[in-house]
């Protein structure tokens, strides 16, 4: 039986959700929550915008942390890979 794989979205979805709960008051922590929600959405029920709406939780990460697109990614190279951002 081999374990289950998960999916560079499912990734960058845990990822944001564990930054969000870290400081669920910072100044941009609602507009975080909403890409969360959006990609979240769209991953359940298969929607084509799911890389965009990636992008959207990747540059609300980026504001609501202060951290450059490379930093952020470096945990997680498949979502940098899957998005084009790994360069």
């Amino acid at each position: 039986m081999t374990a289950p794989t998960t999916s560079p979205a499912e990734t960058l979805i845990r990822h944001a959700w564990d930054l969000y709960e870290q400081d669920t008051e910072c100044d941009h922590a609602a507009n975080l929550r909403e890409a969360v929600w959006q990609l979240e959405e769209a991953v359940d029920y298969d929607r084509g915008d799911v890389e965009q709406l990636a992008r959207r939780v990747v540059q609300a990460l980026c504001i609501a942390t202060g951290d450059e697109v490379d930093d952020l990614l470096a945990p997680m190279p498949a979502v940098a890979t899957w998005l084009g951002l790994d360069q």
